[in-house]
């Protein structure tokens, strides 16, 4: 029996139940609301680290100005432009974590006065701040990237009778090739052009198919890009005439190099060729060594020769022994059958490079195309653990 008094008590208590309800549902679309934002404002920060390493590819190590302007360019892109309520921090190297890697990019996202609806009955009035983290490297994995670029898509290559041996990287064609006879082990095999000649040929880890043109891989690699970058002075130089010489080279530009069935060690450096030079018959070696073939020299022949080369291990050309300038479309040969030579040969202008027999350490190929000449075996290696000259960004954390 309802006692007199108590008519229209159970409203008011309905009432604070039911705002008590719907604050709980307005705080639960502001939460998820702002994981939304902070999903959204963790891409950006991934990006912006990820765009700040991928720059120091092609400016080097460390170099702060560069990779801010390139993460600043990636986060504005992701839809957080640095300024107003957004402030981006990027550092290179960064202070907290990966102190000593002159290649890792910290990037930190702090966004004021993210928006509020139902919380600004809790004192959220001015919005809530969300602060985001990423750090991005360099890496270089040793293994799934290519390790011979024939870039020219209108010029076809050819393996026919070779043996190739890369089981840790891949074989990139732009146009298409004659494998008759050939025996390659590499894990990929892919062409843009038509479809290869086979006849005869033995794939023992992959067989060629078919993907879409790949990109001149510079870019990727810091010493080739430091030099696409920094090409080495050309003017005052000298000349030499070595037939028959015996003893060390010193780096320099030349003008003229002749080295005609001379027994010469290279020293460490950069040697310029600018013009015309001579190895046929030589025995060559040398250790820290790059050679650099400007637009108006004209490649070497290496036939008949024995070369055994390597490049630099450190400073700015590190792993880049062999680099032709893009718009110089003569083409080197390489030939020799006792050959060894490792690091970078790059002639991407060259369609019709002749590269005979060469063994040794881990070596990458960017040429427009080649010719992989006879019955010889070439051992392209692996890069060490990472290692690999073709680089890529990689978020660390």
């Amino acid at each position: 029996m309802r006692r007199k008094g108590e008519s229209g008590q159970v409203l008011p208590l309905i009432a604070i139940c039911l705002a008590a309800l719907m604050g709980f549902g307005g705080m639960a679309v502001d939460v998820a609301y702002w994981r939304y934002q902070l999903h959204e404002q963790q891409n950006a920060t991934d990006a912006a680290a990820v765009g700040g390493a991928q720059q120091l590819l092609y400016s080097g190590c460390p170099n702060s100005a560069a990779a801010t302007g390139a993460a600043d360019g990636d986060a504005a892109s992701g839809g957080y432009p640095n300024g107003g309520n957004v402030k981006i921090t990027v550092t290179n190297p960064p202070i907290a974590t990966f102190t000593a890697d002159s290649c890792a990019v910290s990037v930190q996202i702090h966004k004021s006065a993210v928006a509020t609806w139902f919380t600004k009955l809790f004192g959220k009035s001015g919005g809530v701040g969300e602060t985001t983290n990423a750090v991005a490297t360099l890496s270089g994995d040793g293994g799934g990237t290519g390790c011979i670029y024939l870039l020219s898509t209108t010029m076809q290559s050819n393996f026919n009778g070779s043996s190739i041996t890369a089981p840790k990287c891949g074989i990139l064609i732009n146009d298409t090739a004659n494998f008759n006879g050939a025996h390659v082990d590499a894990p990929s095999i892919t062409y843009a052009g038509g479809k290869p000649n086979e006849n005869g040929a033995t794939f023992t880890a992959a067989t060629p198919a078919p993907m879409m043109p790949v990109a001149d891989p510079c870019p990727e690699i810091s010493g080739c890009a430091y030099l696409a970058a920094n090409p080495p002075s050309s003017s005052s130089c000298g000349s030499f005439n070595g037939n028959g010489f015996s003893g060390s080279l010193n780096a320099g530009c030349y003008d003229s190099l002749n080295l005609n069935g001379a027994n010469v060690t290279l020293n460490p450096g950069t040697y310029v060729l600018n013009g015309n030079s001579n190895f046929n018959g030589a025995h060559v070696t040398g250790a820290g060594v790059t050679i650099y073939v400007t637009a108006s020299g004209t490649p070497p022949n290496f036939n008949g020769a024995t070369m055994s080369l390597t490049p630099p291990t450190t400073g700015s050309e590190t792993g880049v022994l062999y680099y032709q300038v893009p718009t110089n479309t003569a083409s080197p040969n390489f030939n020799g059958s006792n050959d060894s030579y490792s690091g970078l040969m790059y002639a991407p202008g060259a369609t019709s490079v002749n590269f005979n027999g060469a063994k040794g350490g881990y070596l990458v190929l960017v040429f427009g195309g080649t010719n992989f000449n006879g019955t010889n075996a070439y051992d392209f290696g692996a890069a060490p653990s990472g290692q690999s000259l073709i680089r890529k960004a990689v978020l660390a954390e």
